[in-house]
């Protein structure tokens, strides 16, 4: 990101954009050329995994079904494009002061919701206070506190009123933001989904209503149209759009299929031109026959075994590398999982300015680590005459299922007793939110493309935290990393916590995911380099043959 100081008297500001802006096209909904050949078609249905949850942009979670319906339907201050990069989007430019405590977000003129009515500073202001307020419980406060801005803190614990959180709409068209602390990644963390605005004066008329169609005011590329449960949403074009003239999709439809069986009966039938999953023995079989039906790219996440740390028998450091050790992550990532993605021994996937950690045990053959996991099990006191005992949970998937199962023979040559328990995905929830299990399948994806937005979930007390794991000396270093500017010494001190993290082994990384889709091959304009694996609809268009 390039940097410029701006000419203000008594205070020095540092302007990330506008010397960029001046160097580069603008920034419009379709990147992938200015003039591009369009099919006659411009209508997208896309497979949506289930039925969202919500379409408040304060109560959905990352990565969940929600936030792929409301990529469309909202848009904050800032957002990432199809590389990965944060790109204006609200706000056509921003400042921050020398000293990183004060940022002014300029917003471009004449903005407006789908339904005509102006939107201001002040709307943003009501969106970020609303998420800290505990009668709505948002999943996503957490976020917000992560911001460090000024009394976020203190109004989350009840001590201080909303209206107190450093936000302030200096005029329409300029947001105040004062932090604690400087917070070296405070732009990706706002690009999220629920740093949108919202409605104040639609929320108080509808109440928990105001998200369903003939209610719902949005201010993204598409507004909603229509909501059939578990059968479909749809949204058009929205024509109050800051960029709809450079929007190509007229209509996109979001189908919550569950299946992946259905969803490819329906993918096949031309029904669906891009969809949430790829069954594995279908993804082998189309790479072969038709690679260019394929798209996929890495995910900021990664696929784990969640230990329980209260349960004694995993309470030795040794029983649980020797289960990490004998775990033989490429033979499940080529003939289980199989569909490219990559053997994980850290917990961390690489990232933009920061290196995956890996493992000296990678490049040891499978042998001589069950060898090494056998000897300390022996010294953590488990043997023929006494083998360790254990229950893997896991939610309903057959995938799920057959990782469990491989991982179960794994184990079993070190005598260890493997009883798997399938559960139906709320009943699962509930047992690891609860702490009723010894070992569960679980996941880990990062909500903003920074290493602690999956290193933060291993904090002390931190509500993400399953394992019931705690030292203060990592959450110091999470705290050091966080007042750290300079990103290669931010880098380095996040390795320190991540080294620290996998000596003591909470959780078995085993791979970090990707995302792989069915498309239409005249589908274009998808993401090149995004982690998130957010595909907005903005950005894509159907082209010619």
């Amino acid at each position: 990101m390039l940097y410029r100081f701006a000419a203000r008297p008594a205070r020095r500001w540092l302007s990330p954009l506008l010397l960029g802006l001046m160097m580069t096209p603008s920034l419009q909904a379709t990147t992938v050329g200015q003039t591009p050949v369009l099919s006659d078609r411009q209508v997208l249905v896309k497979g949506n995994g289930a039925e969202p949850e919500s379409l408040d942009p304060a109560l959905i979670r990352s990565g969940f079904p929600g936030e792929v319906v409301l990529v469309d339907l909202f848009e904050g201050l800032v957002s990432e494009d199809g590389q990965g990069r944060i790109v204006p989007a609200q706000a056509q430019r921003w400042e921050m002061r020398e000293d990183g405590l004060v940022w002014r977000f300029f917003l471009r003129p004449q903005l407006k919701w789908s339904n005509g009515e102006p939107l201001t500073a002040r709307d943003f202001v009501y969106a970020w206070r609303r998420l800290l307020n505990p009668a709505l419980a948002s999943p996503s406060a957490g976020l917000l506190l992560a911001t460090g801005i000024n009394n976020a803190q203190s109004i989350y614990g009840g001590a201080l009123d909303p209206e107190t959180l450093g936000v302030e709409a200096e005029s329409d068209l300029i947001l105040k933001v004062t932090l604690e602390r400087p917070v070296p990644y405070f732009l990706q963390l706002i690009s999220q989904r629920p740093f949108v605005p919202v409605n104040e004066q639609v929320i108080a008329r509808f109440g928990k209503a105001w998200t369903q169609p003939g209610n719902l005011v949005s201010n993204g590329a598409y507004r909603l149209v229509s909501w059939v449960p578990n059968e479909r949403i749809e949204a058009e074009r929205n024509p109050q759009y800051w960029d709809d003239a450079h929007t190509r999709i007229q209509r996109v439809t979001y189908l919550p299929l569950a299946s992946q069986h259905a969803e490819r009966l329906r993918y096949e039938a031309g029904e669906i031109q891009l969809t949430n999953k790829v069954a594995l023995e279908y993804y082998q079989k189309t790479m072969v026959e038709a690679p260019e039906r394929i798209w996929g790219l890495p995910l900021l996440g990664t696929y784990l075994y969640t230990f329980n740390l209260h349960r004694p028998e995993l309470q030795d450091v040794r029983v649980r590398r020797a289960l990490s050790m004998a775990i033989d992550r490429r033979l499940l990532t080529e003939k289980v999982s199989g569909q490219g993605e990559r053997p994980a021994w850290s917990l961390l996937p690489d990232m933009p300015g920061y290196g995956e950690l890996g493992s000296p045990l990678a490049l040891e053959a499978p042998a001589t680590r069950l060898a090494q996991a056998s000897a300390l099990l022996a010294q953590a006191g488990y043997n023929s005459a006494r083998p360790l005992k254990l229950t893997l949970t896991y939610n309903t998937s057959e995938n799920h299922k057959k990782l469990a199962l491989a991982v179960a023979a794994m184990w079993k040559p070190l005598g260890v007793e493997v009883a798997l328990n399938n559960m139906e995905w709320n009943a699962y929830q509930v047992a690891k939110d609860s702490g009723d299990f010894m070992l569960a399948r679980s996941f880990l994806f990062g909500d903003y493309v920074e290493p602690s937005s999956m290193l933060g979930s291993f904090r002390c007390q931190d509500p993400q935290n399953e394992s019931g794991y705690c030292n203060p000396a990592f959450d110091g270093l999470l705290q050091q990393a966080s007042d750290t500017l300079d990103a290669t010494a931010r880098a380095g001190i996040y390795h320190q916590a991540e080294q620290l993290l996998m000596e003591e082994m909470p959780v078995i990384p085993v791979y970090h995911y990707n995302q792989m889709r069915l498309v239409d091959p005249l589908l274009r304009g998808l993401p090149s380099r995004n982690l998130k694996g957010a595909i907005a609809t903005k950005d894509l268009y159907f082209g010619q043959p």
